[in-house]
């Protein structure tokens, strides 16, 4: 039994497997003068989560325990701070936490405690629970393909098309008027229903074996970007979101040929609001490859590790 003023909430205490995840109660959290309490109804797992639970970025999380997990998230706005004007009680919103400094609420949680202005309101067309899976995959892929200024019929691949962060950037990419085409390793099926016209399995063909030229390439997966980059046409330009692309990235400011650019996604409230509104319309939607609850959350983390990409892991708290 949880008592009035305590939550539920994802914890671990130190760093490791999926099992150091756990559910306990901890103090419902309240609003400073900037900040808003939603009521969670669903967080995606993201590759940052993965990332953060193994000790891999002790660095920006800080060094205390516990620490929470999540970091977007879908809800009804709970209670708002004094200088904050606009979100109303029961409004459906969505946000990006972005990295949090120690001692703040995670998404993984009844309630999460968000500044004003990385909340945003969110999509009417899809429940709440499906909404979860686009704030941060969405702001990922709307600040990698923007400042690359696509044009009308430019040829795009992304290179892990099948991923939920790479299935977001397919569709993007195609609301912004390119051509895409993805590489997978399964499920093909996800990049097809993103809107990839072609799809090509890296287990079948090797980079140099993709017929063609790009315009631009967007590599979500940290496989052999630089393989990739020699796809790209003259004057083409490449972004990298996945981490594990780093030693590539520095590889390409020391050799011929265009520098790839590193992106991650920031809270952007502007952004947020330009995703409803595609998804609104139609044109965004959400790919989801598994739900859990909050009780199975290191199976979450699980999966998302052990299993081929195919779409956002969901884990639903209400």
């Amino acid at each position: 039994m949880v008592a009035q003023n305590t939550m539920r909430a994802v914890q671990f205490r130190s760093y490791g497997a999926p099992e150091v995840l756990e559910v306990g109660a901890v103090e419902i959290p309240s609003p400073g003068p900037k900040e808003v309490v939603v009521e969670v109804a669903a967080f995606s797992v993201n590759a940052v989560d993965l990332l953060t639970r193994r000790g891999k970025m002790r660095l920006l999380d800080g060094m205390g325990f516990p620490k929470g997990t999540g970091m977007d998230f879908a809800g009804l706005v709970h209670a708002v701070g004094d200088q904050v004007g606009k979100p109303v009680l029961g409004r459906r919103v969505w946000g990006y936490l972005g990295m949090m400094p120690p001692g703040r609420t995670a998404a993984g949680a009844q309630y999460v405690r968000v500044r004003s202005d990385r909340l945003a309101p969110a999509p009417d067309g899809v429940p709440l629970a499906e909404a979860a899976a686009l704030p941060l995959a969405g702001l990922t892929a709307v600040q990698a393909l923007r400042p690359l200024e696509l044009r009308r019929g430019n040829r795009v691949l992304v290179v892990g098309g099948n991923g939920g962060v790479g299935s977001t950037v397919v569709q993007v990419a195609r609301i912004m008027g390119a051509e895409v085409d993805a590489v997978v390793g399964v499920r093909s099926d996800v990049a097809v229903s993103a809107g990839a016209q072609q799809v090509f399995n890296y287990h079948d063909l090797k980079p140099s074996d993709i017929p063609g030229r790009y315009d631009v390439v967007i590599d979500t997966a940290g496989a052999d970007a630089l393989a990739y980059r020699r796809l790209l046409k003259p004057g083409g330009r490449m972004t990298a979101i996945a981490p594990g692309a780093f030693w590539d990235i520095v590889t390409s400011m020391l050799s011929p040929g265009p520098m790839i650019r590193m992106v991650s996604g920031k809270p952007s409230v502007k952004d947020l609001v330009w995703l409803a509104a595609r998804v609104d319309s139609g044109e965004l939607k959400p790919l989801i490859a598994s739900t859990y609850p909050l009780d199975r959350i290191a199976d979450a983390h699980r999966d998302a590790e052990s299993l081929s990409a195919a779409g956002k892991r969901i884990v639903l708290v209400q």
